[in-house]
This record gives structure tokens, C-alpha cells and sequence, in this order.
């Protein structure tokens, strides 16, 4: 998947590129009638290529936060819980329901 993230920022810098060189030497060359005609359709293609690194990125960052908790979840399956240290007597919390059951005296 990444060298595919990848070969398509690529082509988006390469249109932007492109774009930015033709829009410069089109605004020196061309008659203004036409210069007209030819900046909506310039505006477009910047947009469009805004609204695909856009979604670029968020696909990236979608992807990097599932593989986050991936990690995150097999790290907890691995894990290996051990007893608290230094507790050698039986622990406040796990003796207070006991206390609770011994009947009263009066």
C-alpha cells in the first residue's frame, strides 16, 4: 500500500509542478481573450489537486492510526500481567468483602 501512497503523491507534485510552469508561461503567451477562457479551468485543476492531497492525507492518517492500534491490541494480547510487588499480605481491597460478611458481635 505505500508504494502506491507513494507513486501517487508523486504524480500530484509532478501536476502541480506542471501547472504552476504552464500557468506563467500562459499568462506571457497567450491573447487575453483566451487567457480568460483558460483560468476556470485552471482554478479547477488547482482545486482538484488540493481535494486529492487532501484526501491523501487523510487516507494516510486513517491508516497510520489503524495501524497504531493494531500494535496497540496486540501488544495487550502479548502481555503478560504479573501480581503486584511488594503486596505479601492479602490486599486491603481484596479483604474488605470478607469483613463485610463477618457477622456482628454485640
Amino acid at each position: 500500500m505505500e508504494p502506491l501512497y507513494q507513486q501517487t503523491h508523486k504524480q500530484v507534485h509532478q501536476i502541480q509542478s506542471h501547472m504552476g510552469r504552464r500557468e506563467t508561461a500562459d499568462k506571457h503567451k497567450e491573447p487575453p481573450n483566451k487567457r480568460q477562457n483558460a483560468k476556470p479551468h485552471v482554478d479547477q485543476l488547482k482545486y482538484d489537486v488540493q481535494h486529492l492531497q487532501t484526501a491523501l492525507r487523510n487516507f494516510q492518517h486513517r491508516r497510520y492510526t489503524r495501524e497504531q492500534q493494531e500494535r496497540q491490541r496486540e501488544e495487550l494480547l502479548t502481555r503478560t500481567f504479573t501480581p503486584n510487588v511488594g503486596c505479601g499480605a492479602p490486599c486491603e481491597a481484596a479483604t474488605a468483602p470478607t469483613r463485610l460478611r463477618r457477622p456482628l458481635r454485640g
